[in-house]
């Protein structure tokens, strides 16, 4: 009897750890196989992107690397403000370099004067590329302001 006790709490102790394990996948995790993949760290395969504040909180810096792997790579900022929606879009000219940073503005210029926005909210930065081989890869990610 009693080792048929501890066969049955080893069989359920195991039953209780499986489905723990499965319940802390996330639903998108099982998704993203062919259809949005993230590549990031030291991985060599894609491109690493790193998005910052600026210390003024007034801008995003947002750093790129191992872009000697991609044949084209696209950004697009997108944001709320107390009026109206706004944003930023643009391209890296890929000219041989593995890494680049572009600072994107939470306002707009001209004629070297900035009006920065106020009371930004939902911002959101994709960046989507093509590797060299022609797979194509979409990264998003949430901004807190």
């Amino acid at each position: 009897m009693q080792k048929f006790l501890i066969l049955f709490l080893s069989i359920f102790s195991l039953y209780l750890f499986t489905k723990t394990a499965d319940a802390k996948m996330l639903p998108q995790a099982g998704k993203a196989i062919g259809k949005q993949t993230t590549i990031s760290g030291s991985s060599t395969a894609g491109i690493n992107v790193y998005p910052r504040l600026r210390s003024d909180r007034r801008a995003l810096l947002v750093s790129f690397s191992n872009l000697q792997n991609a044949s084209n790579v696209s950004y697009l900022l997108t944001y709320s403000t107390y009026t109206q929606e706004e944003g930023a879009r643009g391209s890296l000219s890929l000219n041989g370099s593995s890494s680049q940073t572009q600072e994107l503005l939470f306002g707009t210029c001209s004629k070297q004067v900035c009006r920065y926005h106020t009371g930004i909210h939902d911002a959101k930065l994709e960046v989507s590329y093509t590797l060299k081989n022609n797979k194509k890869y979409l990264k998003r990610y949430k901004i807190k302001v």
